[in-house]
């Protein structure tokens, strides 16, 4: 990975190459202990163990999205990691919580004497309950844990239970949300299962909560959960898996890094490689699409530099833009522009506008990125050489799927609509005029 150098960010920690942590600041200490860590151990969240294995194996800088807990919360974090000698150093440039919410706090469940909050049950990959957090009171034992779902939701639930248990196996089993079941009218539960930062299947959470009020009795599918849920949170990195060793595979094959190949062979090996890229961007906009869209979606407010945030854009693309002889003017270091937004979805859509402009500009032409703040608001634009975007598209090219014509090339008519979403829902917008002299002319305003 291409960008600013990890030395000109806020070292979170530092780890030895087998996950020891040598050194953290006061956020990172005390989320290893309270996921149960001990100073100087290793590190007690399994998503960052892994970075740093994958780091120190590549011995190359790399970025992840990752999930961890502390024992009673979830966070999303973005997380940069680079080798330092035979340590790695870590980077925490976003957190965000994703502590399981009650549909309606409302309600009491009547078998706890308070229960206010949702109550989480995570079970390992063979369904044994592992943690128990929540308001869990006498509710569950010490000798629960380490015993199968079925001992442990028939106990508290009874028969009743039982009905909810053929959902929990079964849709653990195949990856997939499960349906909620109204257990009385005061208890709703639903689960979901857990993966790894790789996409590794880990466990299954079961949530038990108050039941919306005006809930019927007995067995019901989800109201709570958009349909296409499913997909972008339990299909993408099970799809991500094969593609990546396609691509992998395809790579080795058409770079014949295994030795000569007949030029044929190489170049099916390279449209092949092509055509899963083109699947896993797609797949990737699928899941960005339902989260968007998901009721209620949001983003966690990060203190960004815009003008770095054109840096890692242009070096993350630099040799896309290379292969076009295109040239992505950025920024000077001295220029700085302050927004506040979530880094991840900003760099997201500077990604998409720069792609874009990439594919669609003349070759040997360039893009431009530049930043200015006004009173309330910063602004981060991108500008291309191309035929530019005519008046009566402009609201139509943020239309879903809209590709205004075009075939064939690659894109999955996502990009722009999903942008302009979370532009939206980062408390600022997203739009597109012309640029001086031709070519398209997109604006990022974010709030200051």
């Amino acid at each position: 990975m291409t960008g600013a150098a990890l030395s000109s960010l806020p070292v979170t920690g530092e780890l030895s190459r087998d996950g020891h942590l040598l050194r953290a600041d006061d956020r990172l200490t005390k989320l290893h202990a309270g996921a149960g860590g001990t100073r100087g151990g290793i590190i007690a969240c399994p998503a960052l163990f892994g970075l740093v294995q994958i780091v120190s194996r590549l011995q190359m800088r790399l970025a992840r999205a990752l999930i961890v807990s502390d024992g009673t919360d979830n966070f999303e974090l973005w997380v940069e990691a680079e080798p330092a000698g035979e340590n790695v150093r870590i980077a925490i440039l976003s957190w965000r919580s994703k502590t399981a919410r009650n549909p309606d706090p409302s309600g009491k469940l009547p078998w706890a004497s308070v229960m206010d909050e949702t109550m989480t049950l995570n079970f390992d990959q063979a369904l044994r309950l592992v943690r128990a957090t929540g308001p869990v009171g006498d509710v569950i034992h010490q000798e629960d844990f380490g015993c199968g779902a079925r001992h442990v939701v028939t106990r508290l639930l009874g028969d009743t239970g039982d009905i909810y248990l053929r959902d929990i196996e079964k849709f653990a089993a195949i990856g997939r949300s499960s349906t909620s079941l109204n257990t009385n009218n005061d208890t709703l539960l639903w689960g979901e299962p857990e993966t790894s930062s790789s996409g590794e299947y880990t466990g299954y959470a079961l949530y038990i909560s108050s039941a919306p009020t005006g809930a019927s009795v007995g067995y019901k599918r989800s109201q709570l959960v958009d349909p296409t849920f499913v997909f972008g949170k339990n299909l993408t990195p099970i799809l991500h898996r094969p593609l990546s060793r396609i691509i992998a595979n395809a790579d080795t094959i058409g770079n014949e890094l295994l030795g000569p190949v007949r030029y044929n062979y190489a170049t099916y090996a390279r449209d092949i490689s092509n055509a899963a890229r083109h699947l896993t961007a797609l797949v990737e906009d699928l899941g960005d699409l339902e989260a968007v869209e998901r009721p209620g979606f949001t983003t966690a407010p990060d203190r960004i530099e815009l003008g770095d945030m054109a840096r890692r854009v242009a070096g993350l693309l630099a040799l896309k833009a290379a292969d076009h002889s295109i040239n992505v003017k950025v920024p000077d270091e001295a220029m700085q522009v302050n927004a506040t937004a979530e880094f991840r979805r900003v760099l997201q859509i500077l990604l998409n506008l720069v792609t874009n402009a990439i594919r669609y500009a003349p070759d040997g032409t360039e893009v431009s990125l530049d930043i200015r703040a006004e009173p309330d608001w910063s602004i981060i634009s991108v500008s291309d050489q191309g035929s530019g975007v005519c008046a009566t598209d402009r609201e139509r090219i943020f239309v879903k799927f809209e590709r205004l014509g075009r075939s064939g090339d690659g894109g999955s008519g996502l990009g722009l609509y999903i942008s302009r979403r979370l532009a939206r829902a980062m408390g600022g917008d997203l739009t597109v005029g012309d640029a001086e002299g031709g070519g398209a002319f997109f604006t990022l305003r974010l709030p200051r």
